[in-house]
């Protein structure tokens, strides 16, 4: 599962963005060759089952369309990767 967020031209929500959850990748593929080569715009995806939130049952899944061409750009978190752990700086501030 990734959760995406995706920032649409025009889009009249208030925040300008949508935040879901889809099962793969496949969305930052295809934006990505749409980016460079022009692929068709109209794309469907499905979701995944967001885990259940107090209790409540949630949908199971579902599908998310979106024309790549209204898409400004798109951020991506990965729940079960590791988050990258810097190394401890050696610098220290003067005073």
């Amino acid at each position: 599962m990734i959760y995406y967020t995706i920032y649409v031209k025009n889009l009249q929500n208030g925040s300008g963005y949508i935040d879901i959850a889809l099962a793969d990748d496949q969305l930052m593929k295809d934006f990505t060759q749409y980016l460079d080569v022009g692929i068709k715009s109209n794309r469907t995806y499905s979701m995944t089952a967001p885990p259940d939130s107090q209790g409540k049952p949630v949908v199971s899944q579902g599908i998310f369309a979106i024309n790549l061409s209204e898409v400004a750009a798109i951020t991506t978190l990965k729940p079960d990767s590791k988050p990258a752990v810097l190394p401890p700086s050696t610098h220290r501030p003067a005073g």
